[in-house]
This record gives C-alpha cells, sequence and structure tokens, in this order.
C-alpha cells in the first residue's frame, strides 16, 4: 500500500492512494471513505454504494453545488488542505458509529433510477409521451 509518508498512521488503517483507476467500483467496495474531487459522477457512484465522503476540491461553478449537495445530505464534508482531509478520515474512522450514520445517509441521497428517469424524459421529449414509455419501460 502508498501511505503518505508524512503522517503516521495506525496499523488498523490501510491508507492507499491511487490516480486514475479503471475498477473505481471495485474500491469503493472495499473502502469505508472516499477522498475525491467534487465531481458529479464520482458522487453519485459512492452514494449508491453507501460511502462517505472527503471532498478535496470542485470546479467553481460547475462542482460548487455538488459540495453543498453532499454536506446537506449528511454524508460527507469539504476539505482543502492535505492535513484537514487526514484529520477528518481519522476522525471518521475512528468513530464506526458516525461512519454508519454517514453511509446510511449517502445511501438514502443515491438516486438509482436517474439514468432510466432521465432517459424517458429525453424520449418523452423526442417521441411523445406514450410511446417514450414503450421505448424505455422494461420488457415484460
Amino acid at each position: 500500500s502508498t501511505k503518505p509518508s508524512h503522517r503516521s498512521w495506525p496499523s488498523s488503517v490501510d491508507v492507499q492512494c491511487k490516480g486514475f483507476v479503471d475498477n473505481m467500483d471495485t474500491w469503493m467496495k472495499a473502502s469505508d471513505v472516499l477522498v475525491t474531487k467534487a465531481g458529479p459522477g464520482t458522487i453519485a457512484e459512492a452514494a449508491s454504494m453507501g460511502l462517505p465522503c472527503v471532498l478535496s476540491a470542485f470546479l467553481p461553478g460547475q462542482e460548487e453545488g455538488n459540495v453543498d449537495f453532499v454536506r446537506e445530505s449528511g454524508f460527507g464534508e469539504f476539505r482543502g488542505s492535505p492535513d484537514a482531509i487526514a484529520d477528518t478520515c481519522a476522525g471518521w474512522l475512528g468513530d464506526a458509529k458516525q461512519l454508519e450514520t454517514m453511509s446510511a445517509c449517502a445511501a438514502q441521497a443515491a438516486r438509482p433510477g436517474a439514468t432510466a428517469d432521465i432517459a424517458r424524459d429525453i424520449a418523452a421529449l423526442v417521441l411523445g409521451k406514450d410511446e417514450a414509455l414503450r421505448a424505455v419501460s422494461p420488457a415484460a
């Protein structure tokens, strides 16, 4: 595992810092906390997995609302410095009840059917309501 050298981690905490990976779902399933930029896709996937998030950065305008969404939904915080991120993660990892509550809040904020809803709405605009429902409804 790759651990930040400037921080002393307890032996029970396995910190792994990764760059781009193509199996994010696998890493999320194995994680207790996710540190990430406030990108909407990553936040949506983390919420679907009930994964608390520490948001480390955001694009002004485009992603600012994602920070508020995560905070207000109760499954994460924004921390702008490495030390603040590490302190937040250490605090959460030391409090199983808080992690459990945050995980439940993440799952509650998740919208796993959102993609189908969007497809249905677009189809309704393009095809008309009745035909759109037939086009995107699961086969019986």
